[in-house]
């Protein structure tokens, strides 16, 4: 539905901000840039117009309509001041922003000001940062010097750090803020409990593979929590998987794309229901989370395991490879559902109709029976349903290795292969 010619370079990192205002981009070019959603866009979940996962089943006359960028042509924001590729970025519940660099330093800025607020020096290129959830006047970064500190932003010191061996390629918090969870570029999860800003180990995971090829762990490339659930961690890894794990212990795996060589990180829908991931083949992958939390069952007999997932959708996104796959934090709405429930041959009930369906019971005078009351129930739940199978409204933003930055939509229901 839009493309930006962002970035000079590949786009290494994209981030959105916690209200989902602004959307944060930055890469080889050594910039960053800061992308303001149109207003329309936060309440009709993106543009009129088609495209996107799906999108091949959406009608000639969606395609037709006058399309309207979901963000404004320009930025918001530039950033410069970096002197080597930005890595990462985030984003704080006030609206503040880190990036990390191979300059060895992290900087601070604010949606509000042009100019750098803070510069945090390093001794090694530092791949990975976040904010502390609950305080963020703390943030967390990774180096390749094998060292995590945990940062004071007032104070601009170091208030712990700790060395784990390897070098650091990914970094995140627990939801809660109590653990911080360390990836290593030999596929190694280390948990340390961080209560009084101090590093105390917990336990490692080894993210790989019992047998075969990828029996030795390759680079932790992700680390992410599933929305509103403290108990479900997202791993990405080189060995083109992503891993769910259930605390310490792996539920599922998700396979379909190519990440062999590159800091691709995978990420959840808003509300936790898809996992979406970008790939080195140029694709976006696209996988429902809904079964994996469905009890197991003898796969002898029905062919299906839910530790395992190569079922997926796919859409071509770029020439080269995809190196960031993001959900735009929104919610479906209504005018989205019915625009592509007719898009796929699922004509909108006529208010005719609706007034059959739902009777105004308060303009007669009566109350609503418990007939009334279950039919709007199954309504309900068969809506929900058809937005979750579909993923319907969702919006995807897409970086390639050429410094473009393409948003899509999904309008339509997916073509099995």
């Amino acid at each position: 539905v839009q493309e930006l010619g962002a970035h000079k370079g590949a786009v290494w990192s994209m981030k959105f901000s916690v209200d989902g205002a602004y959307l944060a981009s930055a890469g080889q070019d050594e910039i960053i840039r800061i992308w303001q959603v149109r207003e329309d866009a936060k309440s009709a979940g993106g543009s009129e117009g088609s495209g996107g996962a799906g999108s091949s089943s959406s009608s000639k006359d969606a395609g037709s309509e006058k399309r309207r960028g979901f963000f404004q042509e320009k930025p918001y924001r530039i950033y410069g001041g970096h002197k080597a590729d930005i890595l990462d970025l985030c984003w704080s519940k006030t609206q503040f922003l880190l990036s990390s660099s191979m300059d060895k330093t992290v900087r601070l800025w604010h949606i509000s000001m042009n100019e750098c607020l803070r510069v945090f020096s390093h001794t090694d290129f530092v791949t990975s940062i976040q904010f502390h959830p609950i305080d963020d006047k703390y943030f967390l970064s990774g180096s390749l010097d094998e060292k995590v500190r945990l940062w004071s932003i007032p104070e601009q010191t170091v208030v712990d750090w700790v060395n784990i061996h390897e070098m650091v390629t990914a970094v995140c918090f627990s939801p809660d803020g109590k653990k911080a969870l360390i990836g290593s570029y030999k596929g190694k999860c280390r948990f340390y409990s961080v209560e009084g800003n101090q590093f105390e180990y917990i336990t490692q995971m080894d993210v790989k593979n019992t047998r075969g090829k990828n029996s030795r762990g390759k680079k932790i490339t992700g680390l992410q929590y599933m929305p509103g659930v403290d108990r479900f961690l997202l791993v990405t890894s080189n060995d083109s998987r992503i891993r769910m794990y259930d605390g310490f212990t792996l539920c599922c795996k998700y396979k379909g794309h190519r990440n062999a060589n590159s800091q691709i990180a995978s990420g959840f829908s808003p509300g936790g229901g898809f996992v979406a991931c970008g790939s080195e083949d140029g694709c976006v992958c696209i996988w429902s989370t809904i079964n994996t939390f469905i009890p197991s069952v003898n796969p002898f007999y029905t062919g299906y395991r839910s530790d395992k997932n190569a079922s997926f959708e796919t859409f071509m996104a770029h020439d080269d490879i995809v190196t960031s796959a993001v959900f735009a934090p929104l919610q479906n709405d209504p005018a989205t559902t019915k625009r592509v429930a007719k898009s796929i041959g699922i004509a909108p009930p006529t208010k005719a109709a609706e007034a059959l369906v739902k009777p105004n019971l308060k303009r007669l005078g009566l109350g609503k029976s418990k007939a009334d009351q279950e039919r709007e129930e199954a309504q309900r739940a068969g809506e929900t349903a058809m937005r979750a199978a579909a993923a319907v409204g969702q919006i995807i933003v897409t970086s390639g290795f050429s410094g473009e930055i393409r948003i899509f939509e999904n309008v339509g229901l997916p073509i099995w292969l």
